[in-house]
């Protein structure tokens, strides 16, 4: 294997490359807020039962992406670490296991998708209309599901050798796909709610596809994906899961408490919860673009701890805090002060206009305070602690998370969820930070004054550069 992927990580500025590597994952971030959104806009056109019912759908498919997702933390920080350490074949070998246990996710969800579909929704509601579109909402992306994982893993792989253009260039894709495809099937050929479903997926098929165009042709000379890859290896799939099963257990409970809060909100009738499904993804523009700074910054992490360079570690992590907070405080910001404009694109009803803007003003706290918070959560899987990812998030959730918006919606209504909500995101702040300090102490500051790799394939005139 050439050794470009480990040049790059290892001896560019810290600001230039994080700039490199995160500006596609941003832009591709983006493109999936814009398509999550465009899909909620097209969806409220049907009627705000269906706009409900992609809400509550919206838990499955985070679930869907918790275990791609794990996986390809679990891939990401595998291929990064083994570069930084000087183990090419190691690299090769974790995105081809990767690809594989990709297939038990699949399976996991085209199963849900079939027998646990109708269980589900009846958690929730008794609306005929919610539940009947919410059946075949969830049903059609359960069982299309291959294109969202597939979608995830090959970014992982493609991401963790330093290359992130394909990946930028799979999401614009498939949010022009989705873009086209909702209003031909909503609106022209009157498919409704499956229309919604076929739309989405269809592009997450077509990003995928770029994806692992990308994987096994344009990113070979990178890092070779080859036929011994998708030999399964006891070592290789153990050093995957030990990141990934935190991970995807983090998301799996973020995916779990979601559903807690959408039946708390649900007590207050379907015109909140179509303004809570408005939040969820307006939200994301502010959100996951911060996940694509955590994309660019990971690969980084990863080839630094690999190497023992704290400078390096540090460096990249504190550019990466700063670059979250700007975006969420922008977006914040615009919901704080254009609620109105949020939910007029969503159709809102007259009903939903009184929720949401009061609703919104109070949420636009939670963005902006989210920024920060998501990179440092974010930092730990590169330096093989996942655990301290699934910790924060078990404490945020439930310990926060749920007790917090029973006690408020209790005592003050509709209003306490959304304060709860506040409430929530800035103990969870203080929390990450805790962790993040004591991570430093534990861990960062044992290791040597000079990288490993700076001993061993003698890149110690680069380090200050690097700097």
């Amino acid at each position: 294997m050439k050794a470009l992927a480990r040049e790059k990580l290892g001896t560019e500025p810290i600001g230039r490359l994080l700039a490199i590597m995160a500006a596609p994952s941003i832009v591709a971030m983006v493109m999936q807020a814009l398509y999550n959104t465009v899909d909620s806009i097209f969806v409220s056109r049907i009627s705000h039962g269906a706009l409900a019912a992609v809400t509550l759908a919206f838990p499955i498919q985070m679930i869907t992406g918790a275990l791609s997702t794990g996986i390809g933390v679990g891939i990401n920080s595998s291929i990064s670490r083994n570069l930084g350490s000087g183990h090419e074949e190691l690299s090769s070998k974790a995105a081809g296991n990767g690809l594989i246990l990709g297939l038990f996710s699949l399976a996991l969800m085209v199963l849900f998708g079939l027998f646990g579909t109708g269980w589900y929704l009846g958690l929730y509601t008794t609306d005929p209309e919610v539940i009947s579109a919410g059946m075949i909402y969830i049903r059609t992306v359960c069982i299309l599901s291959f294109g969202s994982i597939f979608t995830q893993i090959s970014f992982s792989i493609l991401q963790g050798s330093g290359n992130m253009v394909i990946p930028m260039m799979s999401q614009i894709a498939g949010a022009v796909c989705v873009i086209g495809l909702d209003p031909l099937f909503i609106l022209v050929f009157k498919m409704g709610i499956l229309g919604a479903a076929l739309a989405s997926s269809t592009a997450q098929v077509v990003a995928m596809c770029i994806g692992l165009y990308g994987v096994f042709i344009r990113n070979r000379h990178n890092l070779p994906v080859t036929r011994s890859a998708f030999k399964p290896e006891k070592a290789v799939i153990k050093d995957i899961l030990v990141v990934g099963v935190p991970s995807a257990l983090t998301q799996a409970t973020t995916s779990i408490v979601s559903g807690i809060v959408s039946k708390i909100i649900a007590r207050y009738g379907t015109a909140m919860i179509s303004v809570y499904g408005g939040y969820t993804k307006f939200s994301s523009f502010g959100q996951l673009p911060v996940f694509g700074v955590t994309r660019g910054m990971n690969p980084i992490l990863g080839y630094s701890y690999g190497a023992k360079d704290k400078g390096r570690f540090t460096g990249t992590l504190r550019r990466a805090v700063v670059a979250g907070a700007i975006i969420t405080a922008l977006v914040g910001l615009f919901f704080l002060l254009f609620p109105g404009t949020i939910l007029k694109m969503i159709d809102a009803t007259d009903e939903m206009r009184a929720i949401g803007m009061r609703a919104y003003r109070i949420l636009s706290i939670v963005i902006i305070i989210s920024g920060p918070s998501i990179v440092l959560s974010q930092s730990f899987p590169p330096a093989k602690r996942s655990y301290l990812t699934m910790i924060y998030s078990l404490v945020r959730q439930v310990a926060f998370l749920i007790p917090i918006c029973l006690l408020m919606s209790a005592n003050f209504g509709e209003i306490g969820v959304w304060f709860g909500l506040v409430i929530t995101d800035s103990l969870g702040l203080v929390t990450v930070i805790i962790m993040h300090t004591w991570f430093v102490r534990a861990v960062l500051n044992k290791w040597p004054d000079k990288p490993v790799q700076a001993e061993t394939n003698d890149t110690a005139t680069n380090k200050e550069e690097s700097k």
